[in-house]
């Protein structure tokens, strides 16, 4: 499913992440890494979407997720920002795949059967190896993680409090993050690895929205997460809770702070002052 990505729209995606139109960009290590920071810095995750009572999935083509995430600014679904830096990769002539995973429950075992919900990117500049993954909610990676799948001995501390590591079992691997003094898994992928095509990555996401399975992505957290130069600004909030329960985490170098919200209005406020994102009225949500 390649997609034709004119002239115009790569200025479009550039003048998005904060670039100028005119640079010359190669298949470089030093290219993806800028490509990546800057589109995760200046695009933004939530999944508003999905808590909506009218569950209507939204067009995963280039130029419709280009204008909502570069030019309406409205950020968006895991899908969407890792569809996105896949084609504008493609386009620049980088070797580039899809890898499927399987998102954990907090405290959940690993679940071969579970349906994918979530994926990254593999890409391959001579003989290293790098993953990016800018659109996995508050524990996106801001710089792509250079691995050897041979010696997974290594951790990769990218910024505080972005501290991850992949680890190996026998049938599968682990994404993990660091956080309150322990390595916590956040999904899983095949081994060996597989790749997967667009075509499977857009029925993942048409299933995001029709699964009768519980998905805590969409029928518990709702999430808005803006990476920024300094840290993180992270929204969440579990619907399934009695009493409402959403908080505001900032996360700045290493420091941490927090502020509790009494009400959805509460939230949508906020949100709306720090990020810039008109959340839908309450009486829509599921």
């Amino acid at each position: 499913m390649q997609q034709l990505i004119s002239k115009e729209d790569i200025n479009t995606y550039l003048k998005g992440i904060g670039l100028p139109i005119d640079i010359k960009l190669s298949v470089s290590v030093e290219t993806l890494y800028l490509i990546t920071n800057k589109q995760i810095i200046y695009n933004y995750y939530q999944n508003a979407e999905l808590h909506l009572k009218e569950l209507k999935p939204i067009s995963l083509e280039f130029v419709d997720i280009l204008q909502r995430l570069c030019v309406q600014r409205r950020g968006g679904l895991c899908y969407e920002h890792e569809l996105l830096l896949y084609y504008v990769l493609k386009h620049i002539g980088f070797q580039v795949e899809l890898i499927r995973c399987q998102v954990r429950e907090i405290g959940s075992l690993y679940n071969p059967d579970l349906q994918s919900t979530h994926a990254f990117l593999y890409v391959q500049i001579g003989d290293e190896t790098f993953l990016l993954d800018p659109g996995f909610g508050t524990r996106s990676y801001r710089f792509p993680i250079k691995v050897n799948f041979q010696n997974l001995s290594q951790t990769y501390e990218l910024f505080d409090q972005e501290h991850y590591r992949i680890q190996e079992n026998e049938t599968h691997y682990q994404f993990q993050h660091y956080i309150d003094d322990n390595w916590v898994t956040y999904y899983d992928f095949e081994k060996p690895l597989k790749f997967c095509s667009v075509q499977d990555i857009h029925n993942d996401y048409l299933n995001l929205f029709t699964s009768k399975q519980f998905l805590g992505i969409r029928d518990n957290r709702f999430v808005i997460c803006r990476n920024t130069e300094y840290g993180k600004i992270q929204y969440l909030w579990f619907r399934l809770e009695k009493e409402f329960t959403a908080f505001k985490k900032v996360l700045k170098f290493n420091e941490c702070s927090k502020v509790v919200f009494k009400s959805y209005y509460e939230l949508k406020e906020d949100v709306k002052n720090e990020v810039g994102l008109e959340l839908p009225d309450y009486e829509l949500l599921r």
